[in-house]
């Protein structure tokens, strides 16, 4: 057929097509609308997608697969040393980690693990996409609160050996790519041989095995069904889910050890008989005995306690380890951990707190939750190495038992005040030892406007006019208030405390001056803040250990090199501070004798009896609640503290252990020590006579005191000496029988018999102290200079032109005489005529 026929016959047979019904123009609008909507959605989905696998790409590129020296686990027993590499302790796996082989580890275990954590485990290539997908649509859906995650066993893996917990998409991915890049290198069963020796395991427990051995006392290969689903269960949360936890912990464990049965059961690795057998089999957790938890074989002393949470914490910090992984590595690896220690100094810390001759409170009680505590720790100042430490009274029961040298925070007392107010006074040149305080009642509680705040140790006396030696000395709290508030600042307090690493930037309150803390602090905190003191100025961080090195010798870790240290004070500031602390174990709190001996309870002697040079400051908290001293010596600081778990009031027979415990130990440390002085004067440091009533060069009058000369010899800091002379000190004529409502003698007038008037020395006050009620006497008389002081303005109120005649002579011949207790001195130099005292602005009665 040609061509044209073609078409031509085509044309006949074609049917008529039908009219197309044209749709309604609703329907018509709705297709446009849903045809646009797919277009933008298909067009956004692409740049959404593109944008997405943009970043996977850049998250993946970033990432880093796991070594094989991460996946390294041994089982190598690591050692500890002393300062002379003497061994002091050995740090197995067994004690709270124990590897084991494939072969040892059960079927059961395996399987209840993978049916709890990774169904399908045996299938995918390092990550689930099915449950990938729908922890991403859940998290998505419920804006970040998904209910489970995503993450398979081989994930689990990596986080736990990266140590990487962000919660962030490109965590996530990569935590994904590094899992699949691990199973093109390990089996299955060596990634979950490998999880199951990492992972926790319970309260202080790694891997399967310890866990066997805590709960059931058992190998892991010996474990029954349930028992394996039992420790399957702890591992998503051991604060839950450890049995050993209490009721509520156990009944939670039940629930879950079920729920894993349950699982295994649906997914095949048991029959129902085995499953109903487990759930019925009713579990007995191991208790261990009394003998078992005293073997000191395993229990680790105080400073191999603290040794290990030290490494522990930098090995995290320098290789970005995770908690476990640094135990691992601590615990399995064979590592060298070269120690401070001086094992005699820790054995002779160990001997004193573990006798109950210097716990004498304790002799009766048996509950160690009410028997009395103390710790203390021992520093080398010019190392900031710390030699020993002991944590609790009596022996240590448990490893990693309470240190309350090194853990506890507790209110520091009056051993606060020279770090927290006079030393940095000193420093900033806003006071010197000479300086003169009032020390009368202040009201410094804003609460309590009419209530004398604070109050010194021994209630209701006042000094008067002290020095800040003395003040030191008796540790008067009136004083170091009064300096941190019109002297130093709170600013410059706590500006000082970092400096010996004692944060504390929210206490700038005047309790803080006094040791009262909302934060404490302990033995640890204190000796390192005191080390400048007999260091030159110079903070050193405290250290535990000098090196770790991994069992071919290479150097993990250098803490000497790593040590921090800074300038705490001015060498003169240093040097002052020894100086007046020292008067603490002379003649101060410290200075009092230990009965039966002739030994000061601050002082140290070594064998052949000869004092080695001391100073310190104690420290008491409100009710005296704990007991403080932190003294030192040229060789070492040492930081004591005495009291009891829940404060409580202290016995007055209890007051003085922190100071007998620093003395044994003390006394016992220095006994092979030759005598040897703190550092001589540095230069910048300058002697003076002073007035100590003044704080200025003496005056005419400064030797006749009626209490003795007030002369003394102090050191300063050259340029903050004094340059003026004191004007404390003041000669005057009084009438003996004429008193004020205090009983001092009053100021003589021209009508005052002559055989009653006496010239005297009298102290004046720079700024006059008035009682807020001056008709109670207690204020006043409590005040120990009251008594020398000029009755001020007040005037002779028996003899006036009625009733005598006036005075014609002098009281020559009556400077011996005796008066209301006052006894005449000699008295030199030119009297003060009563019309020239300076006018300080009170009435004069004629």
């Amino acid at each position: 057929m040609k061509p044209n026929e073609k078409a031509a016959v085509g044309n006949e047979e074609q049917p008529k097509k039908k009219k197309k019904k044209r749709s309604s123009p609703y329907a018509q609008f709705t297709f446009a609308v849903v045809k646009t909507v797919l277009v933008i959605l298909i067009s956004l989905g692409c740049v959404f997608g593109g944008i997405l696998g943009g970043a996977v790409f850049g998250y993946v590129k970033n990432a880093t697969p796991i070594t094989a020296d991460q996946l390294d686990i041994t089982k190598l027993t690591s050692f500890i040393y002393d300062k002379d590499g003497n061994e002091i302790a050995q740090i197995k796996g067994s004690e709270n980690r124990v590897l084991v082989e494939h072969s040892e580890i059960p079927d059961n275990m395996r399987n209840a693990f993978i049916a709890i954590e990774d169904s399908r485990f045996r299938s995918h290539n390092g990550m689930d996409i099915k449950r990938f997908v729908g922890a991403a649509m859940e998290y998505i859906i419920t804006f970040g609160n998904a209910s489970y995650g995503g993450s398979t066993i081989t994930q689990q893996l990596v986080k736990n050996i990266t140590g990487n917990e962000e919660s962030t998409i490109k965590r996530k991915v990569q935590e994904a790519w590094q899992a699949m890049a691990l199973e093109n290198v390990l089996t299955k069963d060596q990634i979950l041989d490998n999880y199951m020796n990492r992972i926790t395991t319970g309260s202080g427990v790694y891997g399967v095995q310890a866990a066997a051995k805590k709960f059931f006392n058992k190998d892991v290969k010996d474990l029954s069904l349930a028992e394996c689903a039992c420790i399957a269960g702890i591992t998503k949360s051991p604060g839950l889910y450890d049995p050993t936890l209490g009721e509520k912990n156990k009944a939670r464990n039940k629930d879950r050890q079920e729920t894993i049965l349950d699982e295994m059961l649906r997914q095949g690795y048991i029959s129902q008989n085995e499953h109903d057998e487990a759930i019925a089999e009713q579990l007995k957790f191991y208790q261990p005995k009394d003998e078992d938890k005293k073997s000191s074989a395993s229990v680790q002393s105080y400073f191999v306690d603290y040794v290990l949470t030290q490494v522990k914490k930098d090995l995290m910090k320098k290789y970005n380890l995770s908690s476990d992984a640094a135990s691992i590595k601590i615990y399995n690896s064979g590592l060298n951990i070269y120690t401070t220690q001086d094992s005699n100094i820790q054995k002779i810390m160990t001997e004193e707190f573990t006798n109950i001759k210097n716990f004498p409170a304790n002799e009766k009680i048996s509950n160690p939750d009410m028997q009395a505590q103390g710790a203390m720790i021992v520093v080398d100042p010019t190392t900031g190495q710390i030699r020993g430490m002991y944590g609790q009274y009596g022996t240590k029961e448990v490893s990693f038992a309470l240190n309350r040298a090194t853990d506890m925070k507790r209110q520091a007392g009056s051993s606060f005040k020279p770090i927290a107010v006079y030393a940095p006074a000193i420093d900033l040149g806003l006071i010197t030892p000479g300086t003169v305080i009032d020390d009368v009642p202040v009201y410094m509680d804003t609460t309590k406007p009419n209530t004398p705040y604070p109050t010194n140790a021994e209630s209701g006396t006042y000094q008067g006019l002290i020095n800040i030696r003395k003040a030191i000395t008796k540790s008067q709290n009136v004083v170091a208030a009064q300096v941190f508030r019109d002297y130093l600042k709170p600013e410059n307090s706590i500006k000082y405390l970092k400096k010996v690493n004692i944060d504390r930037p929210d206490e700038g309150y005047i309790s803080m001056a006094l040791g009262g803390l909302r934060d404490g602090v302990n033995p640890l905190d204190m000796a390192a803040a005191f080390v400048p003191f007999v260091n030159q100025g110079m903070y050193v961080e405290p250290i535990s250990y000098t090196k770790v090195t991994d069992d071919k010798g290479n150097v993990l870790l250098d803490r000497k090199q790593d040590q921090k240290s800074n300038v705490a004070y001015k060498e003169t500031t240093a040097f002052l501070m020894t100086s007046m602390m020292k008067d603490v174990v002379t003649s101060g709190t410290a200075a009092g004798y230990i009965p039966d001996t002739n030994l000061r309870y601050g002082q140290v002697k070594n064998k052949e009896g000869k004092t080695i040079p001391t100073a310190g400051k104690t420290g008491t908290t409100e009710d005296y609640r704990d007991k403080w001293f932190v003294g030192y010596s040229p060789y070492y600081v040492g930081a004591s503290w005495y009291g009891y778990n829940t404060p409580k009031s202290l016995k007055k027979t209890e007051w003085n252990q922190a100071l007998l415990l620093w003395n044994k130990v003390m006394n016992r440390i220095h006994s092979n020590l030759e005598v040897k002085d703190f550092d001589p004067a540095p230069e910048g440091i300058v002697k003076k006579s002073i007035c100590i009533d003044s704080g200025k060069l003496p005056g005419p009058y400064c030797a006749s005191d009626p209490r003795g000369s007030r002369i003394s010899t102090e050191y300063f800091a050259k340029g903050t000496e004094p340059k003026d002379e004191c004007d404390v000190h003041i000669l005057a004529k009084v009438d003996i029988s004429s008193k004020d409502i205090y009983g001092r003698p009053l100021l003589a007038t021209e009508y005052c018999p002559p055989n009653l008037v006496q010239e005297k020395v009298f102290i004046r006050r720079p700024v006059p102290y008035l009682p807020k009620d001056p008709s109670n006497k207690s204020l006043a008389t409590a005040i120990k200079d009251w008594m020398y002081e000029l009755p001020q303005g007040e005037y002779c109120t028996i003899h006036n032109a009625l009733t005598s005649h006036p005075a014609s002579s002098s009281n020559t011949g009556n400077e011996n005489q005796t008066g209301n207790g006052f006894t005449v001195p000699p008295i030199g130099g030119e009297t003060l005529p009563i019309e020239e005292l300076p006018d300080d602005g009170m009435d004069v009665i004629p």
